[in-house]
């Protein structure tokens, strides 16, 4: 198998020297109705082999977002139906691959990252560096004690439960702004 080099792509414009409408998404699309778009793929993920190569996936640990997104994109790409019509049936293909999954005893992961977590994530590593660019500008290096003690803050702070704030201080809070009457 040749391996392609740095020259055996398609030029800049090139798109525009072949005839137009030579694609199938340069076409009217076949299904112009959503509801025909849903019975589509209702009848196309019936089919015990399809079900079976997405079970795989789902098995594998892949979310089930982008594999929606990847079943409706190709229908949008051998020119069955819209884009927006896709967009408007993948609610209704994640419910249905859900509950299929979920009747075949296969823990279902919807997308690739909880939000809440990521977020926090992101939270701790702007801190870490924060914390440890503090640590060396103050002279202490990886062997020195301020880091030791920065990590066990960081687990500690971890495993404590969040707080939230007494019913008094919401009431307290007055609000601020442009808008703000007072």
């Amino acid at each position: 198998m040749a391996v392609a080099g740095p020259f055996d792509r398609p030029i800049p414009g090139q798109s525009l020297t072949t005839e137009p409408r030579n694609n199938p998404w340069e076409q009217p699309p076949e299904m112009a109705d959503v509801e025909d778009v849903a019975k589509f793929y209702v009848e196309r993920l019936a089919n015990q082999d399809v079900l079976d190569d997405l079970a795989a996936m789902v098995q594998l640990d892949v979310p089930l977002a982008p594999i929606v997104e990847s079943v409706y994109m190709m229908g949008v790409m051998r020119g069955l139906h819209t884009i927006d019509a896709g967009m408007l049936v993948a609610p209704m293909i994640h419910n249905l691959l859900k509950a299929v999954f979920t009747d075949m005893g296969i823990e279902v992961k919807d997308s690739p990252e909880d939000p809440q977590e990521h977020a926090e994530k992101a939270e701790m590593n702007r801190f870490m560096a924060l914390a440890t660019k503090y640590l060396e500008d103050e002279g202490m290096d990886e062997s020195d004690e301020g880091k030791t003690m920065l990590s066990d803050m960081v687990e500690a702070a971890e495993d404590e439960p969040e707080e939230e704030a007494p019913a008094e201080e919401m009431q307290e809070a007055k609000p601020m702004g442009l808008m703000a009457k007072g």
